[in-house]
């Protein structure tokens, strides 16, 4: 009777961890990606060239410029929306972190924001007690306060 019970128990557990294969499976490709993305290494997506600023060349016709906006208008200043975009990522980064700890680059992967956006809300959240800094595997990651 007994060995009945384990041979079930067993047989179950085999099932299960069959069925988990693929989510574990993908859980590693994962992680490797965005291990890659942050070291810059095989499979990376490739550096960007510097911005230059660029210089219109001779001859070539230039656009109207842009009409000005009153002062407190939608889009008169460099600020606007900043403030809303700062909460959206402040938002998106402690919903990833719901689920555990990550690097910047898996913050990048989850969130698909880039790392300075990344890299700012972070810094807002951590100077306002939401996350905190921790290592995981022998790296950086962010995580919960009190979730470490």
């Amino acid at each position: 009777m007994a060995a009945d019970l384990l041979d079930r128990v067993h047989g179950e557990i085999a099932e299960r961890m069959e069925g988990l294969r693929p989510a574990a499976e993908e859980y590693e490709r994962l992680l490797e990606a965005a291990r890659a993305l942050e070291r810059g290494g095989p499979g990376a997506a490739p550096a960007r060239p510097p911005a230059r600023p660029s210089q219109p060349r001779a001859g070539a016709r230039q656009p109207p410029p842009a009409p000005a906006r009153p002062a407190g208008a939608p889009g008169a200043g460099p600020e606007d929306g900043a403030v809303e975009d700062a909460a959206v990522a402040e938002k998106a980064i402690v919903a990833a972190l719901e689920h555990g700890s990550h690097t910047v680059g898996e913050l990048g992967i989850v969130t698909a924001m880039s790392g300075r956006e990344i890299r700012a809300g972070a810094r807002r959240l951590l100077d306002a007690g939401r996350i905190a800094r921790t290592t995981r595997e022998g790296r950086t990651a962010y995580a919960l306060s009190g979730s470490e």
